[in-house]
């Protein structure tokens, strides 16, 4: 990630400047953050539809058993409320997803390295960790209308984890989620080397560096 030179022949004032340009990107990294949260409120509302529409027509094939109760009034059709659905879908991401454990620009004290190893080292471990929390939501967003009775045998596709049920078949991401993700990768890329820049700059001034 190739990043402009910052030059000015006071010390203090090239701070400053790579300072704000941090914040910048930490602004840009934020909103990629939230489009990414809701591209996950999408993609869920649309799986749990799609696994639902399968159950109804072909029980075998879904992620779903096949004694699923669709609440219907009419015969093939759900007549779940996909709006207060959507709603409470939008609950669960946001629990799993809206915080920092993932997010590394929400943490201003991380320590920067500028070593690719080491970036790609934290975007593996990003992009398994927000595979996992989606695992687990597709597991809570089906609990809103699937749960399972004491001594019922687990559906092939789930396991339990920690008393919640978490998804274990092939995943991946919506176009538009990893498209979000990547662009944050990018300007994770950028946030390393200004912040190490930073670090170069205050020893400088110190005297610790040449």
């Amino acid at each position: 990630m190739e990043i402009e030179a910052v030059k000015s022949d006071d010390p203090q004032e090239e701070l400053d400047i790579i300072q704000e340009k941090l914040e910048g990107t930490r602004e840009k990294m934020e909103l990629e953050t939230l489009d990414f949260i809701e591209a996950t409120k999408k993609f869920t509302s649309e799986w749990i539809q799609r696994e639902i529409e399968i159950a109804a027509h072909s029980p075998e094939n879904a992620a779903f058993p096949e004694n699923l109760r669709l609440h219907n009034k009419k015969p093939g059709e759900s007549n779940l409320d996909l709006k207060g659905l959507s709603l409470k879908i939008s609950d669960i991401v946001e629990t799993h997803l809206n915080h920092g454990d993932y997010w590394i620009h929400r943490n201003a004290l991380f320590q920067p390295d500028i070593s690719r190893d080491y970036m790609e080292f934290k975007k593996e471990k990003i992009r398994k960790e927000l595979n996992s929390s989606v695992r687990r939501i597709l597991g809570c967003a089906t609990e809103l209308f699937w749960k399972i009775e004491k001594g019922e045998t687990e559906n092939k596709a789930w396991v339990n984890e920690l008393g919640r049920r978490k998804y274990v078949c092939f995943l991946r991401f919506s176009d538009e989620m990893t498209a979000s993700l990547n662009r944050y990768f990018g300007m994770l890329e950028e946030l390393f080397v200004l912040k190490y820049e930073i670090k170069e700059e205050i020893l400088r001034m110190e005297g610790k560096k040449p």
